[in-house]
């Protein structure tokens, strides 16, 4: 490449590395370069946001469509938009201009057998795609089963208080004491959704502009400039976690209808617009749109006599956190990012920092609302939790309670299992790099199923299980413990007192996954068997029969086996034919170990699990690793479609390389 020059460059990975002569240059270039890997994942996006799938895809896209006219999707991001300074709408608007471009030479097999998706991108529509992956990211999907588990079961239904299918991650720093370079480390894992194109997309953005510069590794959501989440600036670098915040609330209203049409509620004014939602092959929908002070409805309506009012920060605010977009970008120390942080809206987030001077933080950040005794939101929860580490030290998060003031964020948090092993790991290693790093992350030690193996019989444990470090691998430990598991959820479910809970959820498919109960009972198998009588069952009795017939079964199949790689395609989520191109590849790990390979109970199959792998070095970027499950091409004809699979698989991580003289310019730039 010329010294200097301009554009889009590639690695052996196909990841982009973006250089423009200023902000709006290498926006633009950011958008031009993501559209040509991933069409087919923006314009699903897009269309997500706008909700307007069905017209692309038919009534299959209704559920979502109809959910995201209710919740305003849309609306939001647009007066986000407006709300914005200028230089981070024009930010926006470049790179929307490039998103356009790239899409005018690109191509995926899914648009070119649909055809075209309606409509265009706007200013706007990034944050309605960052909004997209988030809206069910928070608390309130699980506050619904949590509202069916308490009239099915009264105060038992504590003992389904946990994760749940909030999502996890892990992210760690350590202080340059513990590592080979005298630097800080900063490493981690997010876990979501599997899904096909990966949901993270790897990134490198440097600006040459003198009185602008920067040059930062990362990754962001494909639709979204910039980096969020994770990435390395040089001087500093950060990784998050869900912290697991309460942030949304749902409020049941009455709602009736007058003859004029209009709608009316005893706890306050209601407003009433009806939107078009066109369907292919079919007629048009109409949707009624109701919003309250407090929030749109999202559920039930006048024809029902009541409504749920969704209540968070982005609807409450009008804002979705883009004003750190590029503070982040020109971060050059921990006090930049945190400044950056400020900014921030939903999800709410814990921030892994450290920078090359030295300093090492843990902070959240995010709008925590402070809620009066009845409910009513007053404000905002100032100061938010923040702890640092010394030279020696390290921070560990990994949506646990991780220190006493996460309890102004929540009641209730990830078990600790997954954070303990990682300092346990952390106290055990010699000074880490970022190879060492990587393979805490890779761990598949189970420390979960010390309540289970405690009520085994005797006289039904392995001959070899004293022998077994938890490790959830090939081993014929591992599969026994895991058909124990199988077996225990499946008669825990048949309870009796369980039966309505096995019903699904009576708010359509867009929620079922939150309300699986084997799902449920699978994430909380601890707290509930080391209860007296849960569900009027008995724990020891019931173990001790779903031993006996883990005893007695012939089934000889490993683990892995057992545990397949299933990433997502988004036709595949709205229960539409799709042609798999990606492989289902047998993976160690398990929801509770540090590696997370979630167990999806009644399936052979992990859905969820680490989505990225980052392990970012502050003495020499070059040594930092990166990785995702698939690869940088979302095409499946693409070289870089899944390249990046086999080494994820095994739990590493490629190299990060910024030498500029290694990277191959894309000669199709504009």
């Amino acid at each position: 490449m010329t010294a200097g020059s301009r554009g889009v460059f590639r690695d052996e990975w196909g990841i982009p590395h973006v250089r423009g002569a200023s902000l709006t240059e290498v926006a633009r270039l950011q958008g031009w370069a993501t559209a040509r890997d991933r069409a087919w994942q923006l314009e699903i996006e897009r269309l997500r946001g706008e909700g307007r799938t069905a017209e692309l895809l038919g009534p299959a896209g209704l559920e979502w469509d109809l959910f995201a006219r209710r919740a305003r999707l849309a609306a939001v991001a647009r007066a986000a938009f407006e709300r914005l300074d200028g230089e981070t709408q024009g930010f926006l608007t470049a790179y929307v201009e490039g998103v356009r471009s790239g899409l005018e030479i690109a191509s995926s097999p899914e648009l070119d057998g649909l055809g075209p998706a309606p409509g265009t991108w706007q200013p706007w529509t990034p944050l309605a795609v960052f909004w997209v992956q988030q809206i069910l990211f928070g608390s309130y999907p699980s506050k619904l089963f949590g509202a069916r588990a308490a009239r099915v079961l009264g105060a038992e239904a504590g003992l389904f208080r946990t994760e749940g299918l909030a999502g996890g991650s892990n992210a760690y720093a350590v202080g340059g004491g513990r590592t080979r370079s005298g630097r800080p480390l900063v490493a981690g894992d997010p876990h979501r959704l599997f899904e096909a194109p990966n949901v993270y997309l790897q990134v490198r953005l440097a600006c040459t502009d003198p009185d602008d510069p920067f040059d930062v590794v990362g990754m962001t959501f494909p639709g979204v400039p910039g980096v969020q989440h994770f990435a390395h600036a040089g001087e500093v670098a950060w990784g998050i976690t869900n912290a697991m915040a309460d942030y949304q609330d749902l409020f049941r209203i009455d709602l009736t209808r007058d003859e004029d049409g209009s709608v009316r509620s005893g706890s306050g004014p209601v407003r009433r617009s009806v939107e078009r939602v066109l369907v292919r092959d079919q007629e048009p929908i109409e949707v009624e749109v109701l919003e309250t002070d407090r929030g749109p409805v999202v559920l039930g309506g006048p024809d029902d006599g009541w409504g749920q009012v969704l209540r968070t920060p982005g609807h409450e605010l009008g804002d979705l956190g883009f004003g750190a977009l590029l503070p982040l970008l020109r971060a050059r120390s921990v006090a930049d990012v945190e400044a950056a942080v400020a900014h921030w809206v939903e999800p709410v987030n814990s921030w892994v920092i450290a920078d090359v001077a030295g300093e090492v933080v843990h902070t959240v950040g995010g709008r925590v609302p402070r809620r009066e005794e009845a409910g009513e939101w007053t404000g905002w929860v100032d100061p938010l939790p923040r702890r640092t580490a010394s030279a020696a030290g390290a921070v560990v998060t990994a949506n646990d309670r991780c220190m006493p003031e996460f309890d102004v964020l929540a009641d209730a948090f990830a078990p600790p299992f997954r954070a303990n092993r990682i300092g346990q790991l952390l106290d055990d290693a010699g000074p880490l790099d970022a190879e060492q790093a990587i393979a805490v992350l890779a761990d598949t030690t189970q420390t979960a199923g010390k309540a289970l193996l405690a009520l085994v019989p005797v006289d039904l444990l392995p001959a070899k299980l004293p022998e077994w470090d938890g490790a959830m691998d090939d081993s014929p430990v591992a599969a026994w413990y895991a058909a124990l598991r199988t077996e225990v959820v499946d008669r825990i479910c048949a309870a009796p007192a369980l039966a309505p809970l096995r019903e699904p959820s009576a708010y359509g498919s867009l929620y079922e996954p939150w309300f699986d109960l084997p799902a449920r009972v699978a994430s909380a198998l601890h707290v509930i068997l080391a209860a007296e009588r849960p569900f009027g069952l008995d724990p020891r009795a019931l173990v001790a029969e779903a031993a006996r017939t883990v005893h007695e079964s012939a089934d000889t199949a490993t683990w892995p086996q057992r545990h397949r790689f299933w990433p997502l395609h988004a036709l595949e989520q709205l229960g539409l034919p799709h042609a798999r191109t990606t492989p289902a590849t047998a993976l160690p790990g398990d929801t509770d170990t540090v590696r997370c390979n979630a167990w999806v109970p009644g399936t052979t199959v992990t859905v969820r699990g680490s989505v990225a792998r980052y392990a970012w070095d502050l003495a020499d970027r070059d040594s930092s690793r990166w990785v995702v499950p698939l690869g940088a091409g979302g095409a499946p004809d693409s070289i870089h479609h899944t390249d990046q699979h086999e080494t994820w698989a095994s739990g590493g991580a490629v190299r990060v390389v910024t030498d500029w003289s290694l990277l191959t310019e894309e000669k199709t730039c504009p």
